[in-house]
């Protein structure tokens, strides 16, 4: 059974319809509960491809950034830290930030995630854009990929699941300057109200800011010395 709720500013409602439950955390969000039929349904915020509608199989615990919060980021880090730059979407789900990424000029974006299935879809939805020779898809979890990463990115974008606990793990791992250029971007997505300190080592806070129960945190990458 389906049992969907929809969050705005000012009203709430909930229906429920055959097969799975959803709930959509805020205005275009989806968390796929049940990995049982269904799809979830978002767009490209963005860029050359703006609007297109992008359908995703479920997958159990599946936290799309929602269209308002992806279109905020881009517009916070400007243009020109997307044209013709180099782009990491980190725990892809289902590629929505390195789609927009590309929709918006990117010369190229490195995808990673741990399903399969996940996989499958970014890649039919790069074939489908005609921007997959832009771009490369790898399986697996993202603190083990990374080290086989090319590398020299200019923005990694990263989203994992809010009780993974992985991002100070992750910024751990990008003190290294080979996968983040120094003066490159590390945009890290997370809930509103975690208190950690990510500006630490070579990263220094770039902004914070919060949409609904959304956090977005971005960093700036220094030059590592020695």
């Amino acid at each position: 059974m389906i049992c969907m709720k929809v969050f705005s500013k000012r009203s709430q409602f909930s229906f429920q319809r055959g097969y799975c439950r959803v709930s959509i955390l805020k205005l275009g969000e989806l968390r796929i509960e049940d990995g049982v039929p269904g799809s979830v349904t978002t767009r490209i915020s963005g860029g050359i491809h703006r609007g297109r509608t992008l359908r995703t199989p479920p997958v159990a615990g599946l936290r799309p950034t929602s269209e308002r919060v992806r279109a905020a980021l881009f517009s916070i880090i400007g243009p020109e830290a997307v044209e013709g730059k180099r782009v990491a979407d980190l725990y892809a789900g289902t590629g929505a930030l390195g789609l927009d990424a590309l929709s918006r000029g990117a010369e190229w974006v490195s995808f990673v995630e741990r399903n399969g299935r996940l996989c499958s879809a970014i890649r039919e939805r790069l074939r489908l854009l005609e921007m997959d020779a832009r771009a490369r898809v790898h399986r697996g979890a993202v603190l083990r990929v990374a080290e086989s990463l090319p590398g020299g990115y200019d923005l990694i974008m990263a989203d994992p699941p809010y009780d993974s606990g992985e991002l100070t793990d992750l910024v751990e791992a990008l003190q290294s300057p080979r996968l983040l250029n120094a003066g490159g971007l590390l945009a890290l997505e997370h809930r509103a109200d975690n208190e950690e300190e990510y500006a630490v080592g070579r990263f220094s806070l770039n902004t914070s800011r919060t949409y609904g129960d959304t956090g977005i945190t971005i960093l700036t990458a220094g030059v590592v010395n020695g």
